[in-house]
């Protein structure tokens, strides 16, 4: 295989924080034949970003524009790249050096080309200081991985961590400018739709959570990514479905739990009604080892599960395995603003409730950065501690017995 060119992107809004990290992690890659493409989408910092940019002079294509958003600025990096290839970073982010090789090297052994490949990453919490590595071939098969859009109706993508051939673009268009906040997961849809891809099992970046991330700061992302979602259940035939989930009411019940999370639309109602009217599965095999597994990861015994994380998260495991008829006793959190709070249906309650009989536990974490709870459930001697990660397929493969999103 040639060497071919590839374009990175990196758009920028008021990104004089972090932007620097993004850049050199951009030039250092391992990967030579590459062009940096960075957009300032009509930053308001007083010249703080573009100083920035214009210290890098030729090794970066440099271009500002008035502010119109993330996908906009996405769609002028696109128009002016050169390369056959395409990603793009956010502005917060950074690269490991490796990551275009790898990601290069993983193309040369298919004969096709154009297919995208994704990966792994890293989410670094920026307050704490922790990493934790999203290895999603330990929650799912890498049949499921690169099976059409089952990796962006799980959640588990993260769109930096993609390289895309640019025929991609000619065939299902660019970002959507009417969609600032979900642009990213509206595009990948479209592109993965149908397709086999290729999932490499390499961390390819680092991912910052801070408090100034557009995620947290703006209000309508909750509900722009419910409606998102909602696309997703009305575009997708049951045939697609079929061959990418165990069950179409796995799919129903799990873009249902998304939506009411996210925002709750009262287009839920049509998700819920699809899977109300499917014929209803017997308690089988797949529940009972569910059950089973459930048992050995709380050392042999029927444990009480609190889950932890009252979040995003937690409460679509909350409800999974309610659907399963398996009822969690509680939620815990760090946050001592939702302790004595009910949260889907449950109480909150501090760490310190749970460590009087924590032999009786079996803690399953549902977050996302993991690491830093993990190590604080090790270092207080919980001995039945699993992540969400470690049963999320087995809930997927055993059908919804009920709708577990009634609360």
């Amino acid at each position: 295989m040639t060497m071919p060119m590839i374009s990175i992107i990196i758009p920028v809004y008021n990104g004089s924080n972090y932007l620097r990290d993004a850049i050199d992690s951009a030039i250092a890659q391992t990967y030579s034949n590459k062009e940096i493409i960075v957009v300032n989408d009509g930053s308001k910092d007083y010249g703080h970003t573009e100083a920035i940019c214009l210290t890098y002079a030729d090794k970066i294509r440099y271009f500002h524009k008035e502010n119109s958003g993330v996908a906009s600025a996405l769609n002028l990096g696109i128009a002016n790249m050169r390369g056959e290839y395409f990603t793009w970073l956010a502005h917060d982010d950074f690269f490991y050096e490796y990551a275009l090789e790898k990601q290069l090297l993983a193309l040369q052994n298919c004969d096709d080309k154009t297919r995208i490949v994704h990966g792994n990453y890293d989410l670094l919490n920026v307050s704490s200081g922790s990493v934790s590595s999203v290895r999603q071939e330990h929650a799912y098969t890498i049949d499921q991985l690169t099976n059409s859009v089952f990796p962006i109706v799980i959640g588990t993508l993260h769109a930096n961590a993609l390289l895309i051939h640019k025929s991609h673009f000619d065939r299902v268009g660019l970002f959507d400018e009417k969609l600032p906040l979900t642009q990213d997961y509206d595009l990948m849809f479209r592109m993965f739709r149908g397709q086999q891809t290729i999932f490499l099992p390499e961390v390819l970046l680092c991912s910052r959570l801070h408090m100034q991330s557009g995620k947290v700061t703006n209000n309508r992302f909750a509900l722009s990514c419910a409606e998102l979602y909602y696309t997703f259940f009305k575009k997708l035939s049951q045939q697609e479905i079929q061959m990418m989930f165990p069950s179409l009411r796995a799919f129903y019940h799990r873009v249902a739990c998304i939506m009411k999370n996210r925002a709750d639309i009262p287009e839920i109602s049509d998700v819920m009604k699809c899977m109300s009217e499917l014929p209803k599965e017997e308690y089988n095999q797949k529940q009972e080892f569910l059950i089973n597994r459930l048992w050995e990861f709380s050392g042999g015994c029927n444990r009480k599960i609190c889950i932890f994380g009252a979040g995003f998260h937690g409460k679509i495991l909350k409800y999974e395995l309610d659907a399963r008829t398996i009822p969690a006793e509680c939620f815990c959190d760090n946050n001592p603003d939702k302790h004595k709070t009910m949260t889907a249906g449950l109480s909150c309650v501090p760490l310190s409730v749970l460590e009087a009989d924590k032999q009786n536990w079996l803690v399953i974490i549902a977050v996302d950065a993991y690491a830093e709870i993990e190590e604080q459930l090790v270092t207080a001697e919980f001995p039945y501690v699993i992540t969400k990660q470690c049963i999320d397929n087995l809930l997927l493969a055993c059908p919804p017995q009920i709708l577990g999103i009634d609360e």
